[in-house]
This record gives structure tokens, sequence and C-alpha cells, in this order.
């Protein structure tokens, strides 16, 4: 009769390793799983991952873990799952473990505005540099497998760098040595013969479910013997759950956009006014604009890790738009702030119109790099022409809603400048307009991806659920900004009921916008790497 093994699983597992070690010539493991030699010129390392012997026992991760020394919550390293088959085709099921894929065009060295990441020319290894990194997390949007982590005790971001310390000495990563099957190693991958299969065919993916590889052109290899279902995908998959909120960048774009579009439409119309009617140019609109960008500025300082070291962020002007658009908006300030000194001090006309006008091209230039900013991003969601209707809309219902108000209180105490009259009219105008707009838009979307698959079709069961409160809160807001703007239309001029009115309505409209800037961020849903949802 067999007796049962008294030993845990673990017990067990650990006896047999040691044996399997003892049996084998010393290291000839961890040197099946390298290279020969190092990568010669145009070629690099890159993961090889053997689908068939992966188990999904997660001791990569808790190798990598412990060697690196991360904190609790922080991976580098995860593990997922593929499903297939099923009603009249057999069940199948894959694990992948996934980590950096060291990719040719990393998407992360582009859009860090710090220079904080470098891509070894020998051996294509992309690493972090820790000591230049501000935490503003930018590369976590850029990654298209949303690779990097951020450490909140470090106040940085962090990421694999395949253990290069340990290649450099001949050892293996520690996610290749603490692999109890041997299904990670490091091989070398011609980079030009990649490059050119993924410009064959740039929808191709590591695997199912995972994002465009024609994004970043990654370097890892998932290898299998056997033939995977058409209809695999995540186990995951089915996860919709709304992403991170972000919300001093919520403060950051709502603001500096309800400025901007204050100028640009102030602007307009003082360029439009008549100097003998007219009492001049007010202070009061330039003032308010300048005021608001800089609780903005500052508003963006708070998303960032290491707020004390925040100038560096203007390093990758050369390549990231993050640094693009802090130039775009420090020049905006600076010139926002002369063009209220300008005001206020009654400087002539045609100078105070020029500071006036290079004020609202800068700051309709900062505008366009935060939509370029997102769109790089590759989420579909943030596509360019998608996100620059939102923050023209956000320009136009902040920008007019927020001019009106500045006018209608300064005719109410009795300042001089353009007519109360036809800064209403405009700004109810361009208040109704922009509304419409942009309810037109949200509704044509959902209408259009609602129940297809992909990134948007999730994006839209995010707003139809989870989100759908905040959806209706934003067009509650936005609908009764615009009510309350045709409704301050019977009050007098320069009343003080109309300037109550208008008040009420760039409150309506900086709370919708920031309603909708809201779900801007939290309904992206990105395709993922299985296991990716963090």
């Amino acid at each position: 009769m067999r007796t049962l093994d008294a030993r845990s699983a673990v017990e067990r597992f650990d006896d047999w390793h040691d044996d399997h070690e003892a049996r084998s010539v010393a290291g000839a493991r961890y040197e099946r799983a390298l290279p020969a030699s190092p990568p010669a010129p145009g070629s690099q390392y890159r993961f090889e991952v053997d689908l068939d012997r992966c188990s999904g026992c997660k001791a990569c991760v808790s190798a990598c873990h412990s060697l690196n020394g991360l904190d609790g919550g922080e991976t580098w390293r995860s593990v997922g799952l593929l499903v297939g088959g099923g009603d009249a085709a057999p069940v199948w099921q894959q694990h992948v473990t996934t980590a950096c894929h060291h990719c040719l065009e990393p998407a992360c060295l582009a859009g860090c505005p710090v220079d904080a990441y470098e891509k070894d020319p020998v051996t294509g290894i992309v690493a972090h540099l820790d000591d230049q990194c501000i935490g503003c997390r930018y590369c976590m949007l850029t990654c298209p497998y949303e690779v990097p982590s951020f450490n909140d005790r470090l106040g940085i971001v962090r990421k694999c760098d395949m253990c290069a310390d340990r290649l450099t000495e001949g050892e293996a990563p520690a996610c290749v040595q603490g692999c109890p099957t041997e299904a990670i190693s490091i091989g070398v991958v011609d980079t030009a013969e990649l490059a050119a299969s993924l410009t064959v065919d740039a929808d191709e993916r590591l695997v199912p479910t995972a994002p465009r590889s024609g994004l970043s052109s990654p370097t890892t290899v998932y290898l299998t013997s056997r033939p995977v279902p058409d209809d695999a995908v995540a186990a995951d998959d089915h996860r919709v759950v709304p992403a991170t909120g972000h919300p001093p960048l919520v403060a950051m774009l709502v603001l500096t956009q309800v400025s901007v579009g204050a100028v640009v439409l102030g602007e307009a119309m003082a360029l439009g006014a008549d100097p003998v009617a007219d009492a001049g140019r007010p202070a009061g609109p330039a003032v308010v604009a300048w005021s608001v960008a800089m609780v903005a500025i500052l508003a963006s300082v708070l998303h960032l890790g290491r707020p004390g070291v925040a100038w560096r962020a203007l390093l990758g002007v050369g390549h990231s738009w993050l640094s693009r658009e802090i130039l775009a908006f420090g020049v905006y300030a600076a010139l926002g702030g002369a063009a209220a000194l300008a005001a206020t001090g009654g400087v002539p006309g045609p100078l105070a119109t020029t500071l006036g006008v290079l004020t609202a091209v800068s700051g309709v230039a900062g505008v366009a790099c935060s939509a370029q900013l997102y769109a790089v991003t590759g989420r579909a969601l943030w596509r360019l022409d998608r996100t620059l209707l939102r923050f023209v809309v956000t320009m136009g219902v902040g920008g007019a809603a927020a001019l009106g108000a500045v006018v209608a209180v300064a005719s109410a105490l009795g300042a001089e400048g353009w007519r109360a009259d036809q800064v209403r009219a405009t700004s109810t105008a361009v208040v109704v307009a922009s509304t419409a707009a942009g309810l037109l838009g949200v509704a044509s979307f959902q209408r259009r991806h609602r129940g297809r698959p992909g990134q948007l079709g999730r994006s839209v069961l995010l707003l139809d659920g989870p989100l759908r409160r905040d959806r209706r809160r934003g067009i509650v807001l936005a609908v009764a900004a615009a009510a309350v703007a045709v409704a301050a239309l019977a009050t007098a001029p320069g009343s003080t009921a109309s300037a109550w009115c208008w008040l009420l309505v760039a409150a309506l409209a900086v709370a919708a916008s920031w309603v909708e800037r809201h779900l801007f961020f939290v309904a992206v849903a990105p395709d993922r790497m299985p296991g990716g949802l963090r």
C-alpha cells in the first residue's frame, strides 16, 4: 500500500527543483536560456516566451519582485490567461507571462518630457533613469502596454530593464531564472527584419487582444506549437472598469481651455469693436483669463510625483508633446500677463492689440499640443479629431461663459469697455452652439459604437454603465448653462440681475466641462495584454 506524502506541494516542488538542478550540468539550465553571445550590430536582446511551457504559476512575477526590491502593489511582470473554444470546438486556454517588450520604437522614451528613458545602442534594452524622472506618469499613457509602474513612495515611475546588470555578468534575468518550466528565455532579434515585418502588417498583435504591434514595435516573441483558436481572447477581456481620473489634469485642461476660449473670443470682439462708440479694451477679461491660466498651471504640478524638479519637463521639447504643451502654455502665461498689464495700465491700442493677438495664438497652440499629447497614445477614444472636438467645445462653452460673466459683472459695477449687450449676445450664441455641438457629438458617438467590440465599444459600455450618472450629470449641467444664458438675454444690460445670471452660466459651464473632462479620462478602455488590467 502506498504511503501518502506528508510534505506540502511547495516542499515537494522545492525538492524536485533541487534534484533537477543537481542532475544538470552546473549552470547549464540558465545558459540554455541565454544567447551564446551579445547582440551584433543591427540586433538586440528580446524576451522569448514558450507558451507551451508556461503554467501560470507566477514564479516569474515573484522572482522579479524579490530581486528588484519592488514595493507592495508594484509589479514589473504579470501573468494573464487566454481562453477560447467552447460549444462545438474544444475548450482552449493558455497562460501568458508579460513584461516590458523593449520596443524598437519605445513610446515611453518618445513621450517622456524629461528624457528619463534610454535605449541601449548595443543591447536594445530600454532602461528608465530613476534620478531623472519627475513622476508625471505620461509614459504610462504613451506605452501601449502600460508597462511603466508608478511608485507612490518614491514619486517616480519604474519598469523592467531585463535585469541588464545580470546580463552583463552572464547571469539570467530574475524572471528567467525563477521560471520552473523554463518558459522564458533571452534571445536576439534582427531589428531590421522585425521592423520590416511590422511595416508589412502593422495590425499584428503579440497575442490576441493585445495592442497593435505597429504602435511601438515590441520585440518580445511568443512561441507555441498549438493552434490558437480564432475566438481566443484574454480571460479578463470582459472586465471593463473605469480608468484613472487624474483630477489635477482635469483641472489643468478645463481651466486652460476656458482661459484660452475667453481670450480668443475677447480678441475677436476687440478687433471688431468700434473705437469711437466703445470706451476701449477692458482690463477685466485679460486679467481673469491670465489668473485662470495660472491656477491651471499650478494645478498641473499637483500631478507630479516630484514637483520640485518640474522645470525638467522642458528637456524633451524636441520629441515630447507634453514638453511642447508646457512650453506653449508657459509662453501663453507670459504673454497673457503682459496683456493684462497693458490693459490695466492703459497702454496704447496697437501694442495692447498685438499682445492680445499673440496671447490668443499661443493659447490655441497650447490647446493643440494638449490634443496631440493624448492622440499619440494610440487610444481610440483620444484620436486627434475626437479630442480636438471636445477641447474646442470646452473652449467655446467655458470661454464664452467666462467672458460673458466678466463683462456683465464689470458693467454692473459701472466699468467702461465693450458694450455689455453685444458681449452677452455673442457669448450666448457661442455657449448654445458649442453645447449643441458637444451633445450631438457625444450622442452620435454612442449610437455608432454601442454594442460593438473593441476599444470604443468598451468606452460606450462604461458610459452606459458605471459612468452613466456622471454622463447624465454633465448633460444636465451643459443644458442648464445654455438655458440660463438664453434667459439672461431678458435682463437689462449692465444690471445686477444680468451679472448674477452670467456668473451662474460660468459656474454651470465650468462644472459641465469638468464632468466631461473627467469622463475623457475614465471612459478610455485601451487594448491590453492578458492580465494587464491593474
